[in-house]
Protein backbone atom coordinates (compact mmCIF):
# COMPACT_ATOMS: atom_id res chain seq x y z
CA UNK A 1 0.00 0.00 0.00
CA UNK A 2 2.52 2.44 0.80
CA UNK A 3 4.54 1.74 -2.24
CA UNK A 4 1.32 2.49 -4.51
CA UNK A 5 0.64 5.65 -2.72
CA UNK A 6 4.83 6.69 -3.10
CA UNK A 7 4.27 5.45 -6.71
CA UNK A 8 0.95 8.00 -6.90
CA UNK A 9 2.72 10.72 -5.25
CA UNK A 10 5.89 10.30 -7.76
CA UNK A 11 3.39 10.96 -10.63
CA UNK A 12 1.83 14.10 -8.70
CA UNK A 13 5.07 15.36 -8.04
CA UNK A 14 6.07 14.97 -12.16
CA UNK A 15 2.42 16.69 -13.42
CA UNK A 16 3.24 19.13 -11.07
CA UNK A 17 6.67 19.87 -12.64
CA UNK A 18 5.64 19.38 -16.08
CA UNK A 19 2.84 22.10 -15.60
CA UNK A 20 5.27 24.16 -14.20
CA UNK A 21 7.50 23.83 -16.98
CA UNK A 22 4.86 24.50 -19.33
CA UNK A 23 3.88 27.75 -17.30
CA UNK A 24 7.69 29.06 -17.16
CA UNK A 25 7.87 28.27 -21.18
CA UNK A 26 4.50 30.22 -21.88
CA UNK A 27 5.94 32.88 -19.62
CA UNK A 28 9.54 33.36 -21.17
CA UNK A 29 7.14 33.07 -24.80
CA UNK A 30 5.03 35.81 -23.58
CA UNK A 31 8.28 37.70 -22.50
CA UNK A 32 10.16 37.29 -25.56
CA UNK A 33 6.84 38.35 -27.87
CA UNK A 34 6.92 41.47 -25.74
CA UNK A 35 10.29 41.96 -25.98
CA UNK A 36 9.97 41.65 -29.89
CA UNK A 37 7.15 43.81 -30.34
CA UNK A 38 8.37 46.93 -28.07
CA UNK A 39 11.98 46.15 -31.08
CA UNK A 40 10.16 46.65 -33.84
CA UNK A 41 7.99 49.50 -32.55
CA UNK A 42 10.80 51.27 -31.72
CA UNK A 43 12.62 50.51 -35.34
CA UNK A 44 9.14 51.67 -36.83
CA UNK A 45 9.26 54.45 -35.36
CA UNK A 46 12.94 55.38 -36.11
CA UNK A 47 12.61 54.94 -39.80
CA UNK A 48 9.34 57.01 -39.27
CA UNK A 49 11.76 60.01 -37.62
CA UNK A 50 14.50 59.28 -40.37
CA UNK A 51 11.58 59.98 -43.13
CA UNK A 52 10.18 63.19 -41.54
CA UNK A 53 13.94 64.44 -41.31
CA UNK A 54 14.64 63.31 -44.77
CA UNK A 55 11.26 65.76 -45.62
CA UNK A 56 13.15 69.05 -43.37
CA UNK A 57 16.64 68.00 -45.32
CA UNK A 58 15.26 68.37 -48.60
CA UNK A 59 12.63 71.19 -47.82
CA UNK A 60 16.29 73.29 -46.94
CA UNK A 61 17.66 70.95 -50.56
CA UNK A 62 14.85 72.61 -52.18
CA UNK A 63 15.75 76.59 -50.61
CA UNK A 64 19.16 76.23 -51.65
CA UNK A 65 19.98 76.86 -47.34
CA UNK A 66 22.26 74.47 -45.15
CA UNK A 67 21.80 73.08 -42.50
CA UNK A 68 22.14 75.90 -39.89
CA UNK A 69 19.93 78.15 -42.28
CA UNK A 70 22.69 79.80 -43.98
CA UNK A 71 22.26 80.39 -48.34
CA UNK A 72 24.38 78.06 -49.95
CA UNK A 73 25.39 81.09 -51.72
CA UNK A 74 27.52 82.22 -48.96
CA UNK A 75 29.81 79.45 -49.82
CA UNK A 76 32.29 79.97 -52.08
CA UNK A 77 32.65 75.90 -52.34
CA UNK A 78 29.65 75.10 -52.90
CA UNK A 79 30.03 71.83 -53.81
CA UNK A 80 30.87 71.13 -50.38
CA UNK A 81 27.42 70.82 -49.23
CA UNK A 82 24.84 72.50 -51.33
CA UNK A 83 24.33 72.07 -54.97
CA UNK A 84 26.78 73.69 -56.93
CA UNK A 85 24.88 76.18 -59.51
CA UNK A 86 27.21 74.04 -62.71
CA UNK A 87 25.53 73.52 -66.38
CA UNK A 88 26.57 70.30 -65.92
CA UNK A 89 24.75 69.79 -62.31
CA UNK A 90 20.99 69.12 -61.52
CA UNK A 91 19.76 71.70 -59.55
CA UNK A 92 16.55 73.25 -59.04
CA UNK A 93 15.09 75.96 -61.75
CA UNK A 94 14.39 79.48 -60.73
CA UNK A 95 13.23 79.87 -64.27
CA UNK A 96 11.79 78.30 -67.38
CA UNK A 97 15.49 78.21 -69.11
CA UNK A 98 16.67 76.33 -66.10
CA UNK A 99 13.59 73.99 -66.74
CA UNK A 100 14.51 73.35 -69.93
CA UNK A 101 18.42 73.42 -68.98
CA UNK A 102 17.41 70.18 -66.13
CA UNK A 103 15.40 68.18 -68.42
CA UNK A 104 18.21 67.75 -70.49
CA UNK A 105 20.57 66.73 -67.39
CA UNK A 106 17.73 64.63 -66.08
CA UNK A 107 17.76 62.19 -69.10
CA UNK A 108 21.41 60.32 -68.20
CA UNK A 109 19.38 59.02 -65.01
CA UNK A 110 16.71 56.77 -64.34
CA UNK A 111 13.19 57.78 -64.60
CA UNK A 112 14.27 61.02 -65.33
CA UNK A 113 15.73 61.46 -61.97
CA UNK A 114 19.29 61.83 -60.58
CA UNK A 115 21.03 63.19 -57.78
CA UNK A 116 17.49 63.27 -55.82
CA UNK A 117 15.70 65.73 -58.40
CA UNK A 118 12.96 64.69 -61.18
CA UNK A 119 11.07 65.85 -63.96
CA UNK A 120 8.42 63.39 -64.12
CA UNK A 121 6.57 63.77 -67.76
CA UNK A 122 3.19 63.37 -65.46
CA UNK A 123 2.01 63.73 -61.64
CA UNK A 124 1.56 59.89 -61.80
CA UNK A 125 4.64 59.01 -63.23
CA UNK A 126 6.72 58.10 -60.06
CA UNK A 127 3.42 57.52 -58.16
CA UNK A 128 4.52 53.84 -56.93
CA UNK A 129 8.42 54.45 -57.49
CA UNK A 130 8.80 54.01 -53.98
CA UNK A 131 8.07 50.59 -53.55
CA UNK A 132 7.76 48.92 -57.55
CA UNK A 133 11.12 50.50 -58.48
CA UNK A 134 13.21 51.14 -54.95
CA UNK A 135 16.30 49.53 -55.98
CA UNK A 136 16.58 51.41 -59.36
CA UNK A 137 16.11 54.62 -57.53
CA UNK A 138 18.10 54.35 -54.62
CA UNK A 139 21.23 53.01 -56.72
CA UNK A 140 24.06 55.13 -58.18
CA UNK A 141 26.65 57.11 -55.95
CA UNK A 142 28.16 60.45 -56.39
CA UNK A 143 27.25 62.17 -59.54
CA UNK A 144 25.29 58.61 -60.99
CA UNK A 145 23.17 58.64 -57.49
CA UNK A 146 19.18 58.60 -58.68
CA UNK A 147 17.97 59.62 -54.92
CA UNK A 148 19.72 62.13 -52.25
CA UNK A 149 20.51 61.28 -48.95
CA UNK A 150 20.25 63.08 -45.55
CA UNK A 151 22.84 66.20 -45.75
CA UNK A 152 24.01 65.26 -48.94
CA UNK A 153 23.23 68.99 -50.32
CA UNK A 154 22.57 70.58 -46.82
CA UNK A 155 25.91 69.75 -44.17
CA UNK A 156 22.99 68.44 -42.18
CA UNK A 157 25.20 65.76 -39.77
CA UNK A 158 23.18 62.55 -38.97
CA UNK A 159 25.11 62.27 -35.58
CA UNK A 160 22.80 65.18 -34.69
CA UNK A 161 19.94 62.96 -35.02
CA UNK A 162 20.89 60.28 -33.26
CA UNK A 163 19.14 58.20 -35.73
CA UNK A 164 21.71 55.43 -37.76
CA UNK A 165 19.50 55.09 -40.12
CA UNK A 166 20.43 58.80 -41.59
CA UNK A 167 24.08 57.81 -41.91
CA UNK A 168 25.28 58.13 -45.38
CA UNK A 169 28.31 56.01 -45.51
CA UNK A 170 25.45 52.92 -44.91
CA UNK A 171 21.99 54.42 -46.73
CA UNK A 172 19.28 53.19 -45.68
CA UNK A 173 17.17 56.40 -46.13
CA UNK A 174 16.38 58.40 -49.57
CA UNK A 175 14.66 60.88 -50.43
CA UNK A 176 13.79 62.47 -54.20
CA UNK A 177 11.90 65.62 -55.24
CA UNK A 178 9.75 65.68 -58.14
CA UNK A 179 9.40 69.48 -60.02
CA UNK A 180 6.43 70.29 -61.29
CA UNK A 181 5.22 73.74 -62.80
CA UNK A 182 2.26 75.26 -61.03
CA UNK A 183 -0.01 75.05 -63.79
CA UNK A 184 0.86 70.97 -64.69
CA UNK A 185 0.23 70.42 -60.66
CA UNK A 186 -3.42 70.26 -60.19
CA UNK A 187 -3.21 66.66 -59.65
CA UNK A 188 -1.23 66.70 -56.07
CA UNK A 189 -2.40 69.76 -54.74
CA UNK A 190 -4.74 69.64 -51.92
CA UNK A 191 -8.61 69.59 -52.45
CA UNK A 192 -9.14 71.92 -49.40
CA UNK A 193 -7.00 74.46 -51.11
CA UNK A 194 -4.65 75.43 -48.08
CA UNK A 195 -1.74 75.18 -50.61
CA UNK A 196 -0.29 78.79 -51.09
CA UNK A 197 0.16 79.18 -55.01
CA UNK A 198 3.90 80.04 -55.90
CA UNK A 199 4.98 83.75 -56.89
CA UNK A 200 5.47 84.23 -60.19
CA UNK A 201 8.94 84.86 -60.44
CA UNK A 202 8.92 81.07 -58.94
CA UNK A 203 5.99 78.99 -60.22
CA UNK A 204 7.22 75.49 -59.08
CA UNK A 205 5.55 73.37 -57.01
CA UNK A 206 7.86 70.03 -55.89
CA UNK A 207 6.39 66.92 -53.88
CA UNK A 208 9.15 65.36 -52.29
CA UNK A 209 9.09 61.37 -51.44
CA UNK A 210 11.53 60.09 -48.51
CA UNK A 211 11.96 56.46 -48.06
CA UNK A 212 13.43 55.06 -45.16
CA UNK A 213 14.18 51.22 -44.05
CA UNK A 214 14.45 50.22 -40.75
CA UNK A 215 17.40 48.11 -38.84
CA UNK A 216 14.94 44.83 -39.03
CA UNK A 217 13.89 43.40 -41.93
CA UNK A 218 10.49 44.64 -43.37
CA UNK A 219 10.06 47.70 -41.80
CA UNK A 220 9.97 50.55 -43.93
CA UNK A 221 8.66 54.07 -43.58
CA UNK A 222 7.35 56.16 -46.61
CA UNK A 223 6.14 59.74 -46.54
CA UNK A 224 5.28 62.31 -49.21
CA UNK A 225 4.97 65.91 -48.86
CA UNK A 226 4.24 69.01 -51.48
CA UNK A 227 6.39 72.10 -50.53
CA UNK A 228 6.00 75.87 -52.39
CA UNK A 229 9.00 77.65 -51.17
CA UNK A 230 8.24 80.68 -52.33
CA UNK A 231 4.25 81.28 -52.00
CA UNK A 232 2.68 84.59 -53.40
CA UNK A 233 3.36 87.77 -51.20
CA UNK A 234 5.97 86.15 -49.16
CA UNK A 235 8.99 86.04 -51.31
CA UNK A 236 12.12 88.22 -49.67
Amino acid sequence: MAAGQRGVALLVVMAALLLGSIALLGSLQVSWLGERRVGSESDAQRAYAAAQALIRDAELDILGLRADGSPCDNDPAAQSGCRARDPAAPHYPQDDDDLDLLRQQLKAGHRNCLRGICLPDTVDALQGAWSEDLAAMTSGSGDTAIAATYGQFTMSRPDITDNALLDPSTPLAWYWVEVFRYSQAAGILNPSGDLPVPDRRHPFVYRITAYAKGLKPGTRAHLRSVFVPYPQNQNP
